[in-house]
C-alpha cells in the first residue's frame, strides 16, 4: 500500500514537478495523517463500545434492584421509581399479564409499539419467543432490557427498562471532534516541522549540486567540501570526490597521452618529410643520398607504423574489445616459440634459454606472446652487443613464472614505479638510440593485469634488469 501511495505522489501531475523534500514531506505527512486517523478512529470505537456496553450493565443492575425490591414489597406501584433508585435518565414501564401499561415513568416514550410487540410475542407465546434481554430500537439509539416478574398470587408482570444515551452519545461526540481537531493540529505542525527538518537535511545536497556546477574541464580540481558529520551525505560527498579524482586523473592521462602521442609523430613525420625533401631537389641523382633517404624513410614508417599499432592497442584496451579468448596455454611452448624467434632475428646478443617447465596457464595466447616479446624486445635494446638475455619458465604446484633478465644497462630506482607509464622515458638519449617509443611496457603491464597475473621488476644500474611475470597454474583434469 505504502508502494501505491508513494507512486502516486511521485507520478501525480500535480505533485511530480515539487522538489523532492516537499514530495518527502508529503509522503511521510500522509503517513502519519493515516496512523493518527486510524488511532482516532479505533479509540472512538472502543471508547463508544466500552460505553455503551457499561449503559447495559447499569440496566442489568437497576432490573436486578427492581425485582429485589418487588421481591421485598410484593406489589406494584409507582413507589419503584424511589425504592428501587431509578434514575430519572432511565426509563421504567411495567406491563400486567394482559399487556397493559401500568406503570410508566416516562409516558412519551418513543417506542412504546416496539415494546408492546415483545412483550405482546412473550404473552402470546412464552416458550417460543421469551422476553429479549437486551435490545437496541432501530428507529433510536435507546437500550431497552426485559425483566419478568411474578408476584405471590402468581400473576405476571413484564418490566422494560430503557435509557437513551444521550451523555455518551455527547462524549464520543466531543472526543470526536477533539481528536480531529488534534489530528489535524498535528499534521499542519508535522507538515511545517517537515519542511524545516527535510530543508534542513538536504541542504548539504544543495551544496553538492552548486559545487558540481562549477566543475568544467578547465576546473577538475574542485572538491565538496566535507562536513564533520559522519552521515549519508557525508559519504556521498566523499564518494563524488573520488570519482572527480579519478576523472581528473583520467582526462590528465588523456591530456598527456594526445602530448606525448603528438609529440612522437612529429619526429618521424618531420625525418620522412626532409628526406622527401631532400630527394625532390638533388636526390634522385645521387644514389648515395637516395639509398640514405629511402632507408630514412623505411626506418621511420616503421617506428611509425609501430607506434601508431600501439597506440591502437590501447584504444582497443579503453573499450573493452580486447582479451576476449582465453584458453589453456602450455607454458614450454610458448616460451619455446619465443625463443626461436628471437634467436632467428638477433645474433648481437647471447640468448639463452635456461630453464623451460611445461604446466598450463588459463589465458589469452596472443597477448601473452606480445608481452613476452615486449619485455625480450627492451632486454635487447638496452643490452650492449654480447651482453646476455635469458629467458626461464619456471612452474610450482600454484603458480607459472616468466622470467626475462638481462645483463644490460639497468634501470635507476627512482624510476622503476614510472616505466610502466606511457610514454614515460628513463633517459630521452636511450630513446633516441634503441627506437623506443615508451610503450611497449604500459602494454606489457595492462596484458598482464588483463591475464590476471602480477608483474614484478628489479633492476640494478649498469648490472642488469629482471622482469617476471607471475600467472595462477592451471591444473591439468
Amino acid at each position: 500500500m505504502w508502494q501505491k501511495i508513494n507512486h502516486w505522489l511521485t507520478q501525480h501531475l500535480l505533485i511530480a514537478p515539487l522538489p523532492i523534500f516537499a514530495k518527502m514531506v508529503l509522503l511521510y505527512s500522509s503517513i502519519v495523517f493515516f496512523i493518527l486517523l486510524t488511532v482516532s478512529v479505533v479509540t472512538i470505537t472502543s471508547v463508544h463500545y466500552i460505553m455503551n456496553d457499561s449503559l447495559r450493565d447499569e440496566l442489568k443492575s437497576r432490573a436486578a434492584a427492581a425485582i429485589q425490591y418487588l421481591d421485598d414489597y410484593g406489589k406494584v406501584d409507582t413507589t419503584i421509581f424511589v425504592r428501587a433508585n431509578v434514575p430519572p435518565s432511565m426509563n421504567l414501564q411495567i406491563y400486567d399479564g394482559a399487556g397493559h401499561l401500568i406503570v410508566d415513568n416516562g409516558p412519551t416514550h418513543a417506542v412504546r409499539k416496539l415494546s408492546d410487540r415483545y412483550i405482546d410475542d412473550a404473552i402470546s407465546n412464552p416458550q417460543k419467543k421469551p422476553l429479549p434481554t437486551s435490545v437496541q430500537g432501530n428507529e433510536s439509539s435507546e437500550f431497552s432490557y426485559y425483566q419478568l416478574w411474578t408476584d405471590k398470587q402468581g400473576k405476571n408482570y413484564y418490566l422494560r427498562f430503557s435509557q437513551r444515551p444521550d451523555k455518551e452519545t455527547g462524549f464520543v461526540s466531543l472526543l470526536s471532534k477533539q481528536l480531529l481537531a488534534s489530528v489535524l493540529i498535528s499534521l499542519i505542525l508535522t507538515i511545517f516541522t517537515g519542511m524545516y527538518l527535510m530543508k534542513r537535511s538536504l541542504a548539504p545536497l544543495q551544496v553538492i549540486n552548486d559545487t558540481v556546477k562549477t566543475i568544467e574541464v578547465n576546473r577538475l580540481d574542485n572538491r565538496i567540501a566535507l562536513s564533520d558529520n559522519k552521515n549519508e551525505l557525508h559519504d556521498l560527498a566523499v564518494s563524488i570526490n573520488q570519482a572527480l579524482d579519478r576523472i581528473e586523473y583520467g582526462y590528465k592521462q588523456q591530456q598527456q597521452f594526445i602530448s606525448d602521442a603528438s609529440h612522437e609523430l612529429r619526429t618521424p613525420i618531420t625525418v620522412i618529410a626532409g628526406y622527401a625533401d631532400l630527394l625532390c631537389r638533388w636526390g634522385k641523382d645521387d644514389p648515395a643520398v637516395l639509398n640514405e633517404s629511402l632507408t630514412a624513410i623505411k626506418s621511420e614508417t616503421d617506428y611509425m607504423k609501430q607506434l601508431i599499432e600501439r597506440l591502437l592497442f590501447f584504444a582497443r584496451s579503453n573499450n573493452g574489445t580486447l582479451l576476449k579468448h582465453f584458453m589453456k596455454i602450455n607454458t614450454a611452448d610458448l616460451l619455446q616459440e619465443v625463443y626461436s624467434e628471437v634467436s632467428l632475428i638477433d645474433k648481437e646478443h647471447q640468448i639463452i634459454l635456461r630453464q623451460n617447465d611445461e604446466a598450463l596457464i588459463t589465458a589469452e595466447p596472443g597477448s601473452v606472446k606480445q608481452m613476452l616479446r615486449i619485455f625480450v624486445d627492451n632486454a635487447l635494446k638496452y643490452t650492449p652487443a654480447g651482453g646476455q638475455v635469458t629467458l626461464t619458465c619456471q612452474a610450482d604446484e600454484k603458480t607459472v613464472r616468466y622470467v626475462i633478465s638481462d645483463t644490460g644497462i639497468g634501470i635507476p630506482k627512482e624510476d622503476l614505479e614510472r616505466v610502466f607509464e606511457r610514454f614515460y622515458r628513463v633517459d630521452s638519449s636511450r630513446t633516441k638510440d634503441t627506437g623506443g617509443s615508451g610503450l611497449g611496457l604500459s602494454i606489457a603491464k595492462y596484458i598482464t593485469k588483463a591475464n590476471n597475473a602480477e608483474l614484478e621488476l628489479d633492476s640494478t644500474l649498469h648490472k642488469g634488469t629482471t622482469v617476471t611475470a607471475i600467472f595462477q597454474r592451471t591444473q591439468e583434469e
